[in-house]
């Protein structure tokens, strides 16, 4: 009897280049790309990225819902594989930092977010602007990445 699907889970990968990007800042450079699936509306991407302090690791995660025509990723036993393409709309998201340990430096900072992101199995495209600060010049972050 094949295994029953479920509306939650997790896709996880180490992209072949990824970058976010803030405005002028430096880049910097992803480790790791993870899609946590809450509901079948709901999805949680988060990136890892190294930045220009020794040991320092900056977790950037966003939060939406699905866009009408997306379906949500086939998941069984909380694992999910990413087969067809992704669009979701932000409401959310929030940068948490890391020691060398992989100990939180603080709490996480969290925004109300506007914003996309376009995934499919070979790219992932992102942009989520801080909706407290765009009208005094905040840039998007951006993400981008290749997953294959």
């Amino acid at each position: 009897m094949p295994a029953a699907e479920d509306v939650f889970g997790r896709w996880r990968t180490r992209p072949n280049s990824c970058v976010v990007e803030h405005g002028a800042a430096p880049k910097l450079r992803c480790q790791d790309v993870q899609l946590d699936q809450r509901s079948p509306q709901v999805v949680r991407l988060s990136v890892q990225a190294e930045t220009k302090e020794p040991g320092v690791l900056l977790r950037l995660t966003l939060v939406g819902a699905l866009t009408e025509g997306s379906k949500p990723m086939v998941c069984r036993n909380g694992s999910c594989s990413l087969k067809r393409d992704l669009s979701f709309s932000l409401v959310s998201f929030s940068l948490a930092r890391f020691d060398g340990r992989g100990l939180v430096q603080g709490l996480p900072r969290t925004w109300s977010a506007q914003g996309s992101c376009q995934i499919d199995p070979s790219e992932l495209r992102c942009e989520a602007l801080n909706v407290a600060l765009a009208a005094a010049g905040e840039p998007p972050w951006r993400i981008s990445a290749q997953l294959r």
